[in-house]
């Protein structure tokens, strides 16, 4: 029912936009003809709700991907087993395949993994971080109606570049070199960047007898650590650009805390992922038509060890994931007349997955995998009154993968009001097929699961945003209403703490609310963003109204900073992180409980070229103390796996 009055809402406002048009002529403002990455306006990107992140502004705070977007609001972190392990990121109640995730356009899905792991993308030297929720534009292939997440490198610009060097608690070591310079037509940029931890932080362990507390103990988290490096050379031009990458995640995979982590521990598994990509793109102009060219290739390897065969015990200790995958893609924008923008993408992928050891020889896997699939997408902005302050964005698409086609559709209407006022309406359908890690496992933890059907459903979302002034301060604010409904979704579920599996849960419905804010008066600055979810299962006869696991209520965060010295050559700046009760499992009776965290920090330009960044994270050291509750099966107990609290770090950043 909500989904036919959404569309009989829209319908009215079309009609009347339509009379309108019949007697005016009708102009596209020129602003929203372009599509340059650089603009402030958020209406040029999305006529949906996106969120910008600008890295560079915090940079020396040692943030990982994953710790910047949770600043986002609709957006929830999930990280499986501690900072710097398996990392997604779930949108609007989304499933963590639901969410894209494009570097410098080239998308980091991969058909042999169920989501991307944030935790393995470096953000040194990234200009800008988008997230998009509700209405994906034309510019991103697939029916991503989770959401996407679009991370843009910085462009080669002139001559010089940067050194940054810095540490921390618990083993914390980074550094990186960037450079640019030109070359030939253009500039190119070379970057060579390292992050590692031991992350062997001390927290109260239980010794998983909760009942019987004489025996717990203070114990120190091992087989925790990770070491990052990654290589980035890019090279633009007017027309082109070319681009090529390099990183290694090599990570250590902890044990299931309560009982474990004592002094006779023996070391743990460990997998390695190495990737590499290639990317060339052209751009031109043909009349008014404005198109792209892109040719990408992506290869990876992920190998997954148990030295010790203790781990795994069933005989899959030892397994190599390689992926190769190449894309094409054709994409462009035509002006029609005075009152359409069209814009258009394809795209093609063949991915092939070959799989080798022990779950290949012990339980008769299949060793190699091939997915072609193609995306097409077309979409048009239409003003709808003389003004040019009213807009109709519909857009249709094609999804195939291995010979099945599935449409989807999505709309959005927008209009601008007097006094800074703007309002928004979105909503459409999607699809996704079940892709190759999550039918066939990944060889470490995930069981596999070949009867996966497709998953499809609906959503809208209702939204009102304001910029102006108030109290001589500059305000920007939006508010969102959001709905969603999924059916056959398919959900990562952890089966006990040692395995997990992609299962098709049902049906489920997630309705929520959004808000985000940015107030700047003289020397301050504060940011807020804040989420109300309520995320149910919606399968007939089967957990119908339980919670959805790894969905909290509640999650806001709180940034202020303020400049100070002669020059305003320091800021400090403060960061209050709040997440409600979040479940595990779908029944809503095994999860942990409310965490707010509250970090402390300072930037001061030392000189022109050199600055110092410190400061502490988890300042109250909340983390080690959230607990396990499982409803009415006993007490409170330790986390399965803990969460990491009190940080200190200090970043030294030389430009020249």
């Amino acid at each position: 029912m909500k989904k036919y009055l959404f569309i009989a809402a829209l319908c009215l406002c079309l009609g009347a936009g339509v009379a309108a048009a019949a007697d005016d002529t009708v102009g596209l403002p020129e602003e929203k003809i372009t599509t340059d990455a650089e603009v402030e306006d958020k209406l040029l990107l999305s006529p949906g709700s996106v969120t910008v992140i600008k890295p560079q502004e915090m940079k020396g705070e040692q943030k990982t991907l994953p710790e910047l977007l949770k600043q986002v609001p609709g957006l929830h972190i999930i990280e499986t087993k501690g900072r710097g392990a398996y990392t997604t990121a779930s949108v609007r109640g989304s499933s963590s395949s639901q969410v894209s995730v494009y570097v410098d356009g080239v998308l980091m899905n991969l058909g042999s993994e169920a989501a991307v792991d944030l935790s393995t993308i470096p953000v040194e030297n990234v200009e800008r971080i988008e997230v998009y929720r509700g209405y994906i534009p034309a510019r991103f292939g697939g029916a991503s109606m989770g959401g996407v997440i679009n991370i843009i490198t910085q462009k080669p610009e002139r001559a010089g570049g940067s050194v940054t060097a810095g540490l921390g608690s618990f083993g914390r070591l980074t550094g990186g070199l960037s450079y640019n310079t030109p070359l030939g037509e253009g500039a190119l940029m070379a970057s060579v960047n390292f992050d590692r931890t031991d992350g062997d932080f001390e927290y109260w362990n239980d010794n998983n007898t909760p009942y019987t507390p004489d025996d717990d103990y203070k114990a120190e988290r091992q087989n925790n650590g990770y070491k990052n490096s990654n290589v980035l050379l890019k090279w633009n031009s007017e027309r082109w650009q070319v681009e090529g990458g390099w990183k290694r995640n090599d990570r250590e995979l902890p044990y299931s805390a309560p009982g474990a982590d004592k002094p006779d521990s023996v070391r743990g598994a460990t997998q390695v992922t190495d990737q590499w990509n290639t990317v060339v793109t052209r751009r031109g102009r043909m009349g008014d038509l404005d198109y792209g060219l892109r040719l990408e290739y992506l290869h990876q390897t992920k190998d997954y060890d148990d030295p010790s065969d203790t781990i795994g015990g069933w005989g899959e200790q030892h397994n190599r994931y390689e992926t190769k995958r190449f894309g094409a893609a054709v994409d462009g924008s035509l002006p029609l007349g005075e009152n359409h923008l069209v814009e258009f993408l394809w795209n093609y992928y063949n991915e092939e997955l070959h799989t080798t050891g022990d779950i290949v020889k012990n339980f008769g896997g299949r060793e190699r995998h091939t997915r072609n699939s193609w995306n097409g997408q077309i979409q048009d902005t239409i003003s709808l009154n003389r003004t040019g302050d009213l807009w109709l964005t519909p857009i249709i698409r094609w999804n195939t993968a291995e010979g099945v086609t599935e449409f989807s559709w999505g709309a959005a209407l927008t209009k601008k009001f007097g006094q800074g006022w703007t309002a928004k309406v979105t909503g459409g359908t999607y699809n996704r097929a079940p892709n190759l890690y999550e039918l066939y496992g990944d060889g470490a933890f995930i069981i596999p699961n070949e009867g996966l059907k497709w998953e499809d459903g609906t959503q809208y979302d209702v939204g009102i945003a304001w910029e102006g002034e108030l109290s001589k301060a500059s305000v920007k604010a939006e508010l969102t209403y959001f709905y969603r409904k999924s059916n056959n979704l398919i959900d990562y579920l952890m089966v006990n703490p040692r395995y997990a599996q992609y299962v098709n849960i049902g049906n489920a419905e997630i309705s929520g609310v959004e808000l985000e804010a940015t107030v700047k008066r003289d020397k301050w600055d504060l940011y807020i963003s804040a989420t109300w979810m309520d995320p149910k299962n919606k399968t007939s006869g089967y957990m119908y109204d339980d919670p959805l696991p790894n969905r909290p209520e509640w999650e806001g965060l709180l940034r202020v900073s303020r400049k100070i010295l002669k020059d305003d050559r320091g800021t400090i700046f403060a960061e209050l992180h709040h997440i409600g009760k979040n479940y595990y499992d779908m029944q809503g009776e095994v999860g942990w409980d409310n965490l707010t965290t509250f970090g402390l920090g300072m930037r001061w330009q030392l000189r022109d070229d050199l600055k110092l960044v410190f400061g502490v994270d988890d300042v109250f050291n909340a983390g080690p103390d959230v607990m396990l509750f499982a409803t009415g099966n006993g007490p409170e107990r330790t986390l399965w796996y803990p969460i990491q609290g009190r940080a200190f770090y200090a970043s030294l950043i030389w430009t020249f």
